[in-house]
Formats: structure tokens, sequence, C-alpha cells
């Protein structure tokens, strides 16, 4: 009897998966629906995003709060991309300001150390593209959504 009911439990979990995996899947479905119902009353630059260099390698992630309306002052943090997760390789971003086809971030990692200055323009391609200025240097980079 308990072969028969690992059996059955093996078969109801592989249903169950390839079910969940299906693209008609009504519950994906509803909550792909809701969050995108939720997303659309946010502004533009809600979400996540990536920060890479003109090779594509990752340098900085950001979470932005950009409130209803795309009219609000804009919030973020930041964590560095390029090394280990250690404490001070994340904070809250120091400036973000909007203008019309324009992003710029301002981040000071380290008390007393340089800051780090980033801006952006729009793309066509719906991310941002432009400058970082770190430690006298600057690297071309572009912002896409995650």
């Amino acid at each position: 009897m308990r072969l028969q009911g690992l059996a059955f439990a093996a078969v109801l979990a592989a249903t169950t998966a390839a079910w969940a995996q299906e693209p008609g899947n009504p519950i994906d479905a509803r909550v792909r629906s809701s969050s995108a119902a939720a997303q659309s009353y946010q502004g533009p630059l809600d979400g996540s995003w990536t920060l890479v260099s003109s090779e594509g390698h990752a340098i900085l992630a950001f979470q932005l709060v950009d409130k209803p309306g795309g009219q609000s002052p804009l919030e973020g943090v930041w964590r560095d991309l390029r090394r280990p997760a250690v404490p001070g390789d994340i904070g809250f971003v120091d400036g973000l300001v909007r203008s019309p086809g324009g992003l710029a971030i301002t981040i000071n990692a380290t008390p007393g150390a340089p800051t780090i200055s980033i801006a952006l323009h729009s793309d066509p391609t719906g991310g941002w593209a432009g400058v970082m200025h770190e430690n006298d240097a600057d690297v071309v980079v572009k912002m896409r959504r995650n």
C-alpha cells in the first residue's frame, strides 16, 4: 500500500508541475495580470534595474521607487555587483533627478570617498544609456530593467 501511495504522489506531483507550466494556466495568467495592473499604477522608473558596462558587465543594481503619476521625487537603493556582497556595497541612492529624457544618479558609497555620478538619457529600447563617473574615470554604461 505504501508503494501505491508513493506512486500516486509522484504522478500527482508530475501532473501538478506540468499543469503549472502550461501557457494557458489560469492561475499564472491571473498572477501576471494582477502584477501588470499593479505596476501600471506606478511611475515608469519603478522597479529593478541593472547598470552594465558597454561590454555587458553588471556594475550596479538599483531598486527604484517611482510613485504613481511619475511626478513625485524618486527614491532608490543600490548594490555594487562588482564585488561579493559585504557591508558598504549597498545603500540608499543619494540623488535621483529626473528630467525630460534624462536621469542623473548620485551615490556616495563611502563617507569621505569620491561620489559616483551617473548621467543617463533614454534610449530607443526603453532603457537608459550614458556615462558613469567614478574615481576620475568615465565609463560608458547602459541601465536596463530587470
